[in-house]
């Protein structure tokens, strides 16, 4: 049963996407603009119209968008959270050179700007596909070795925790066991 107060959030959710809706047309037929106290109309800059295209966008789908300065600093737990993985994981990252950080006033703390983990996230997922067809060709090769023996079924496990490790990706690692 349907309670009033969920057909409220229904009808809220549908007058919120339609005004959405209604940006995202202002956007594209180049309406958008700024009115200023003095009624006088103003540009907004492509870059500012990317940001609101792009929150547009998102808030149609029914996400949530957040607007975050590039410079800013989190913590290194943060930084996992938002990667997906262990902070032990994340830290032997920051420790390999894989990612930039500063250190904290008390020396003691990583701080990660969000723009190279942004930076960092994009890079990753651009070489997937590059270690995937690599992984496929060492496949072949050795099925077209004569002298080729099938890996148990815990070395495949173990070989493919090695890999995600190597590529900071230990959650996928975990989960596959």
């Amino acid at each position: 049963m349907t309670t009033n107060e969920e057909i409220e959030d229904k009808v809220a959710l549908r007058e919120s996407l339609l005004d959405y809706s209604k940006i995202s047309q202002a956007l594209e037929e180049g309406q958008l603009f700024l009115l200023g106290p003095d009624k006088k109309k103003t540009v907004i800059p492509d870059s500012v119209l990317k940001v609101i295209k792009d929150a547009v966008t998102e808030l149609n789908r029914g996400r949530s968008v957040e607007v975050v300065n590039s410079d800013l600093q989190i913590t290194t737990q943060e930084a996992a959270d938002y990667i997906g993985m262990s902070r032990p994981t994340f830290v032997q990252l920051l420790k390999d050179g894989k990612l930039p950080y500063t250190q904290a006033g008390d020396g003691k703390h990583r701080r990660i700007k969000i723009s190279d983990l942004v930076e960092y996230q994009k890079r990753v997922v651009a070489e997937r596909p590059g270690h995937l067809a690599n992984m496929v060709r060492i496949g072949q090769e050795m099925m077209a070795d004569p002298n080729y023996v099938e890996p148990s079924m815990e070395e495949i496990i173990r070989i493919i925790k090695e890999i995600r490790r190597e590529h900071g990706d230990e959650k996928s690692a975990e989960s596959n066991t």
